[in-house]
This record gives structure tokens, C-alpha cells and sequence, in this order.
């Protein structure tokens, strides 16, 4: 995916509504201050899930995405099971963010390499909630369908 499309993506995962979405470039470039906080929030959540410390790791969710979750533990099920790699990574590589007009939304391409040696890619978008970068949503981050020929989703990192 080129950087427009990122903006497109992440601008309706975000929910800004269709008239922004007509604009040519809706998001810009993060600033380094912005793309530094939320690689340090994507880092420190890996790192939590490393340790198996989903009670840490739950607390860089947006506080509408810990709704969907009854408990750490319920949360560590949904890693474990649906984002192997993020839940066991060795390495993460972080692509060139974009951040909406005010910097309070952040998107950011991740390429994360699991134990197994399997790297999966994924857009991340962060929401700056209490003056920390939250992940308010992950788009891909799962192995490429078996019949795929390059193993890749798509997004570039």
C-alpha cells in the first residue's frame, strides 16, 4: 500500500467522515516527536507481550478497544491466537508514520518477525489519549493466506 492509501485506510478506521476523505493527502507526515511516542507505545506493548505481562500490555489499548476485552487474561487469549507473531516477536521494523492535522491520530506500518521466523506486516493506528499514544486498531498483522506466492499482505514497511 502507498502512503495515500494508508491515509485512506486509516482515515476510515479512524472515522473521519467522507469529506476529508476527498481531500489528496488527509494525512500528513508525523512530526519526530509523534512518530517516536508511538513507536514507544507498539514497542512497549510487544515487550509486555514477550514478558506475558498482558496486564501492562492491555493498558496500551485505547480505552474503547480494552471494552471489547472481560480481562487481561481474555485479552492474552485473542493476542495469542489471532497475532502469533506479535504475541512471540523476535524483531518489529516501523515504517514512515502519519499523523492527522492536530497529531492526535497516528497511523504507522509495522513488519513484525515472530520466534518462528514468520514476519507479517500491519498498519497500526494509535489515538493520543492522557498524553500517551494508544493502539486504537491493528489492520493485518496475519500470515499471508498459504496459496499466496510472496508471503506478503501488501503494506509497505
Amino acid at each position: 500500500m502507498k502512503p495515500v492509501i494508508y491515509a485512506l485506510v486509516g482515515l476510515s478506521l479512524l472515522g473521519v467522515g467522507a469529506h476529508a476523505q476527498s481531500t489528496t493527502s488527509p494525512l500528513r507526515p508525523a512530526k519526530a516527536a509523534e512518530r517516536q511516542a508511538a513507536v514507544l507505545s507498539i514497542q512497549t506493548q510487544l515487550n509486555a507481550f514477550a514478558r506475558d505481562d498482558y496486564k501492562t500490555a492491555i493498558t496500551y489499548q485505547s480505552a474503547g478497544l480494552k471494552k471489547n476485552f472481560a480481562s487481561p487474561d481474555a485479552f492474552r487469549t485473542m493476542i495469542v491466537r489471532a497475532y502469533p507473531e506479535f504475541a512471540h516477536f523476535k524483531s518489529v521494523q516501523f515504517g514512515a508514520a502519519r499523523a492527522d492535522a492536530t497529531g492526535n491520530h497516528v497511523a504507522i506500518p509495522v513488519a513484525v518477525t515472530g520466534r518462528d521466523g514468520i514476519t507479517v506486516r500491519a498498519l497500526y493506528f494509535l489515538v493520543r489519549e492522557n498524553k500517551t499514544y494508544r493502539i486504537e486498531g491493528v489492520h493485518g498483522g496475519v500470515q499471508a493466506p498459504p496459496d499466496r506466492a510472496d508471503g506478503v499482505s501488501g503494506m509497505d514497511v
